[in-house]
Order: C-alpha cells, then structure tokens, then sequence
C-alpha cells in the first residue's frame, strides 16, 4: 500500500509543479488550500499533505503554520571552496552582499571558542555578529570570533560596509588562506529566528569554521543558515580526487 501512496503523491508533486509553473506563482506567493487543491485533482488531502510535505523538505515549497504552503524562493548555492571570504563568493555570481551589524564586543573565551583559536581560557576576543544579506534578503547570522591579540584595536571599524577580510589584511597583515568547516542541520533558536525572519523551530544550517594564515589559526566563526535559502555544493579538482 505504501507504493501506491508514493506513487500517487509523485503525480500530486508533478501537478503541483506544474500549477506553479502555468500560473506563473513566484517566490513567496501562496499555493490553493489543501481541500481546494483535493477537490481540483480528485484526491485526498492526505495525499495532497505528504506532497506538499516532501516538496518542503526538498526546498521546492515552505509552510507557515495557519497561513498555508507557500512557492520557496530559489536557493543561494554556497560552494564550500569559495567560502574564505563570503562578500567575495557572491560577488563572484553577480551578486551584492550587505552586512548588518548587530553588535561588537570583547569577551572571555570559553571553553569552545578557547578551544577553536588555541588560546588561553578567558583570553579577550572579540567578537562581531552580524545579519549577511544577498541582494537585500537576510541569508545568515554570523559570529566571528578573533583573539585581542592579534588585532588590537579592530572595534573601532564600521563593518557594515567595511569587509572584516580586507581590514584584517591592510590594517593587521593577516591574510586567510584556508579554513577547516563542518556543517549540520538543526533548528531555529528564537533569537536566531528573529534575526532571520523565519519562524522558531524552521530548519537551518550550523555552520561552524576555523580559518587560518598558513598554519596559524586566526578566526572561529559560528553561522546560522536559513536552510529554505540556501544549498551547499562541494566542487572535486580531478587531481585531488582519491581512488580507492
């Protein structure tokens, strides 16, 4: 029975795509209810719900509890090799980055950031968040976590419009060339639903990377990722590629 349920929410999910297209539905524009898209193709709403559920998860549709299912918009394609500077990757794909800064400030590191930098527990770090935007939609929440140290004085530059990367390189001599990342799924804080004007609990990405200059650690950087916005791609050089 199973198949056959899958089979027929396949037809529904072909239909769907197919509404959106011939209607010209774009991104954020609302999808019929589920009892008049049950009536318009003679199926449950059951079947209507498990389609609309899988094209959520595949980034095709999102819903908003008591509002309905809604057309998603076209995801950012983050490749994992062009991350070293995020103003440079989407600029690089003809798009225009922003930055809101929702605060700067010197704090004790702790045991993780402590830990990430190779410093001392408690050593000063200073610590930027900001709202990253392409072409004026908020795309992540980014905190970056420096050493005092190393880049005395950094507070006092206006990173809204100033590139983080760019004053770290003419002002302090420090030039990212690589960065380890790992990523998982989770779920929307309300503070980071907030800042991202997603509902708490919405899927999204944690990002979390350590950049360096040569060998020496120098930055440690936590991001959440608006999982309905954006896709990861890792791109191979065939040289480096390992064959077992």
């Amino acid at each position: 029975m199973e198949k056959y349920n899958n089979l027929r929410s396949d037809r529904v999910i072909d239909a769907i795509q197919e509404y959106i297209d011939v209607n010209g539905l774009k991104s954020y524009e609302p999808l019929p209810s589920e009892r008049k898209l049950s009536e318009l193709w003679q199926v449950s709403r059951g079947t209507i719900r498990d389609a609309i559920a899988r094209m959520c998860r595949e980034g095709t549709l999102y819903t908003v509890q008591g509002k309905g299912s809604f057309v998603a918009p076209e995801k950012e394609k983050i490749d994992m090799k062009d991350m070293i500077s995020f103003s440079g990757a989407f600029r690089s794909q003809g798009k225009t980055p922003g930055s809101r800064v929702i605060s700067k400030k010197i704090e004790q590191a702790d045991k993780e950031v402590a830990e990430a930098l190779q410093i001392s527990l408690g050593d000063n770090v200073h610590v930027l968040t900001r709202i990253r935007e392409v072409d004026g939609e908020e795309l992540l929440l980014e905190t970056s976590h420096i050493a005092e140290a190393k880049c005395r004085g950094i507070e006092k530059f206006h990173f809204e419009k100033a590139s983080l990367y760019n004053v770290l390189e003419i002002h302090y001599g420090i030039y990212m060339s690589h960065q380890d990342i790992t990523v998982r799924l989770s779920k929307a804080t309300k503070e980071e639903a907030r800042y991202l004007d997603i509902d708490p609990g919405d899927q999204v990405f944690v990002e979390k990377a350590i950049a360096y200059s040569g060998e020496e650690v120098m930055e440690y950087t936590k991001t959440i990722v608006d999982a309905k916005r954006v896709s990861y791609t890792i791109s191979i050089d065939d040289q480096s590629a390992v064959t077992a």
